[in-house]
């Protein structure tokens, strides 16, 4: 139909509604000027057949619903994760997949370096984004104070005060020269 390139190839998870993906592939014309969307719905067990003998690019695409979804593409040439690791359990994109990961998750990084048998030792990896430790060794989230670098808490710590602007005003440098912002400090 004269549409030389492929843009895109992707999914939406419906299964929780009617049990199906909707995959959707966008070609675009460069002679005329055109974009086109083609859908298709199947259903959560069913397979569809690749399109990477037409578009070179959907085998990447397709590689990626493969990972995030868990849709099959029959016929595709190289069908294995692209994002996640070859041993991962699960698809991240699925709508029920846990926000914070699930019991794989927790564990994988842990059992891949450091092996299952030290799990006790070292613990489950943290897995919410919202969560700062504020006496993190490196003293990187900082929270509102301003620390030399790798300085241990102190409760006496100065906070750090903000221009209008919202640039941070710095009382004097971790050298004892005096700054007043940071943009003057770069």
């Amino acid at each position: 139909c004269g549409y030389e390139q492929m843009l895109e190839v992707s999914a939406i998870d419906y299964v929780a509604r009617d049990n199906s993906f909707e995959i959707f592939y966008e070609m675009l014309s460069l002679t005329q000027n055109k974009r086109l969307r083609v859908k298709t719905k199947i259903a959560k067990d069913e397979h569809i057949e690749s399109a990477s003998f037409v578009y070179s690019l959907a085998e990447w695409g397709e590689r990626e619903c493969y990972d995030m979804f868990g849709i099959i593409f029959t016929n595709h040439p190289k069908l294995k994760r692209v994002l996640m690791p070859d041993d991962w359990m699960g698809h991240p994109l699925l709508k029920t997949y846990p926000l914070q990961g699930d019991e794989f998750a927790q564990w994988y990084e842990v059992d891949l370096l450091y092996g299952k048998e030290n799990r006790e030792l070292i613990g489950p990896e943290i897995r919410d984004g919202a969560w700062i430790d504020r006496y993190d060794t490196k003293r990187f989230s900082r929270l509102g104070k301003e620390v030399p670098f790798g300085a241990e808490y102190k409760e006496d710590e100065t906070p750090i005060e903000y221009l209008p602007d919202g640039v941070p005003i710095l009382s004097e440098d971790f050298d004892g020269k005096k700054q007043t912002t940071l943009k003057e400090r770069k």
